[in-house]
């Protein structure tokens, strides 16, 4: 098992990452910076010798960094080229590069701004500010924006609707919001789930309480006050790959639906701006934006799964670097990987954003850097060992998978199951160490409190969550595992529908090759009940064979439509596909029923009763898993 995870590794496996094709620079370019700046060589070396080693160990073309300290720039500075451009070097003034979720950063600061305007209250129901969307009423207790800014409001992960893979196909906010509302699957507060929806929701609230489109509200109250020249939510501005002859939608196959979240292009210079907006109270070369109050409210803990971890700031994540408390947010999309951090009681921030294949390696060889630079831990080693047997040992133990999976109700679930399909397996060792396996990854806890652990050796700790009393999931930082049962398990999963296919198969096989054989050769023709329950049997078998035809016929006929395409958007069409195996379950289950009047009455031989109960029971079984993983239309 990973280690807790960190701010930038929860968010890189919480949200769709993709990977580019772009050939790293053989050597460094830098851009004017329009910004004052502070000067401070040595800093300027230490990052000039980062970057230059992330741009030659790893396949990324250009990165830009951006260094406040003091509230003043520090730095701000271009390597490499330009995506997609190589002969245009990076500049930190005008060449814009893709930050993904980093763009909540500027979503938040947006919402807080109408909260300290008075516009909103963080505690208020979203329903009662939101025109274009109403959420479901699932649970007694409202979703408030301060459950979207902590990433609480209970919502199951959403992945249609999200991103698109040609600009025109990009939907008005309101539209993308209101469309494919991801299920309520939790009380609001009770468990952190990293979801793009919150921050998109909180965008729309924006506009519908302002009155304005969000790209434009965001513009005016915090962009141009700020300075910042370049930054934009449009889906594909041209400056974005700026070689001659090429336009950014014949260059690029991946836009955000949901712009709040992940849809923001902008630069180094401009992200140093809203930087030293969060560092100097809210105020950039007497523009001010919030008010001081604001931005200490922005910055403090919203939320901790206990009080020993790291949580959610508004809409920032924590992070505890030895006695050093960071507040910001990571991103990632294809071909791009970026950092934006806060040390608010330092007056120290950072900005980093890389594109290319390994865009992301790329990117944390410079922030790595830069947070020893500012944040140094030190490394004490250590080794805890146990008193003794920890609290609820025999009930801790098991198999846990993320809830990103187990708290799914649409029809992409099984995506995540793929996405995210290396679970958590728990075991108690003798002496009471509890040792977690992830992957190749394995490592030791020790109890430190009632279902609180403790790593021997690093200052890291996770924590088992109760409900009703019984242990059900496992916390590592904010991300969360649910403990999960021996049929839920993936690998046995596998063997079953492996083994119900092959058995399945035979009665497809068998039945028609019997009567044919009986008719060639002769012989006595099974009663009619038999034929009738067969016939039903095989429709039922049928029903899955066709649900298989109509998935593949979909995928292509959908990507032959000038529209998103099937994994981005499904057209509303599609959830007919579901119904093919549901009727299929259906017919499945009244062959069932001829079976056990067979077994009942004793009609027919003996084998053909077996294998007859065979083929049916191991029809329900994929059945099952089909209904487990939400392919059935109910």
């Amino acid at each position: 098992m990973t280690s807790p995870l960190s701010r930038r590794q929860f968010l890189s496996r919480s949200t769709a990452v993709g990977a580019g094709t772009v050939v790293a620079a053989s050597g460094l370019a830098s851009g004017e910076s329009s910004a004052t700046q502070t000067r401070d060589d040595s800093l300027e070396s230490v990052v000039s010798d980062a970057a230059e080693r992330a741009l030659s160990n790893y396949d990324a073309g250009g990165l830009t960094v951006a260094v406040v300290k003091d509230g003043e720039v520090a730095l701000t500075e271009g390597y490499g080229h330009a995506y997609q451009s190589e002969s245009v070097p990076v500049k930190p003034d005008e060449t814009l590069f893709r930050v993904g979720s980093v763009s909540k950063v500027a979503t938040w600061t947006a919402a807080m701004q109408l909260v300290d305007r008075d516009k909103v209250e963080v505690d208020a129901p979203v329903n009662d500010s939101l025109d274009a969307v109403e959420i479901p009423q699932t649970y007694d207790e409202p979703i408030t924006l301060e459950h979207l800014a902590t990433h609480t409001p209970g919502f199951e992960l959403r992945g249609w609707g999200d991103t698109v893979n040609k600009p025109q196909y990009v939907r008005p906010l309101a539209e993308s919001v209101s469309t494919n509302v991801p299920g309520r699957v939790r009380p609001p507060g009770e468990l952190c789930q990293y979801t793009n929806y919150a921050a998109a929701l909180a965008g729309q609230l924006v506009a519908d309480v302002s009155g304005q489109q969000f790209g434009s509200y965001v513009t005016k109250h915090v962009f141009e006050p700020l300075g910042m020249t370049n930054s934009t939510f449009r889906p594909a501005p041209s400056k974005l790959v700026p070689a001659s002859g090429k336009a950014v939608k014949d260059t690029v196959s991946f836009y955000s639906d949901v712009a709040p979240a992940s849809g923001l292009h902008t630069t180094g210079n401009d992200m140093a701006r809203l930087l030293q907006a969060h560092l100097n109270d809210g105020v950039v070369d007497g523009e001010r934006i919030l008010s001081a109050d604001a931005v200490e409210e922005m910055h403090k803990q919203w939320y901790t799964p206990h009080e020993r971890f790291d949580g959610m700031a508004f809409g920032l994540f924590e992070e505890s670097r030895g006695d050093t408390r960071l507040v910001g947010h990571s991103g990632a999309v294809m071909d791009f990987a970026c950092e934006f951090s806060l040390i608010p009681e330092d007056g120290t921030g950072l900005f980093v954003v890389a594109h290319g294949t390994e865009a992301s390696s790329a990117n944390n060889e410079v922030v790595d850097v830069l947070l020893e630079r500012f944040a140094p831990v030190e490394t004490d080693e250590k080794q805890l060992t146990p008193s003794g047997m920890p609290e609820r040992a025999d009930e801790l133990g098991g198999r846990y998978r993320s809830v990103s999976v187990t708290d799914k109700t649409a029809k992409d679930k099984a995506i995540f199951g793929y996405l995210k399909r290396q679970p958590v397996d728990v075991r108690v060792a003798d002496d009471g160490r509890v040792i977690t396996e992830q992957g190749d990854s394995v490592d030791e806890w020790v109890e430190i409190e009632p279902l609180l652990f403790e790593h021997v050796e690093k200052d890291e700790k996770i924590l088992f969550r109760t409900e009703d009393g019984e242990i059900t999931h496992l916390l590592q930082g904010l991300g969360a595992y649910e403990q999960i049962g021996y049929l839920q398990q993936l690998s046995v999963q596998g063997w079953l529908a492996a083994v119900a296919t092959v058995t399945t198969l035979t009665g497809l096989l068998w039945w028609p090759a019997a009567r044919a054989w009986r008719h060639v050769r002769g012989g006595t023709a099974p009663p009619p009940s038999a034929t009738r329950a067969r016939w039903t049997a095989a429709a039922g078998i049928g029903g899955l064979v066709l649900f298989v035809a109509a998935l593949a016929a979909s995928s292509i006929v959908v990507s032959g439509m000038d529209r998103p395409t099937l994994y981005n958007r499904p057209p509303a069409w599609f959830d007919a596909v579901f119904v093919v195996p549901t009727v299929g379950a259906i017919v499945t289950l009244v062959a069932a029923g001829f079976g056990a009047r067979a077994w009942y009455d004793g009609e027919w031989s003996l084998v053909s009763r077996v294998h007859y109960s065979l083929v049916v029971a191991a029809t329900g079984v994929i059945y099952w898993l089909l209904h487990y993983w939400n392919l059935l239309a109910v």
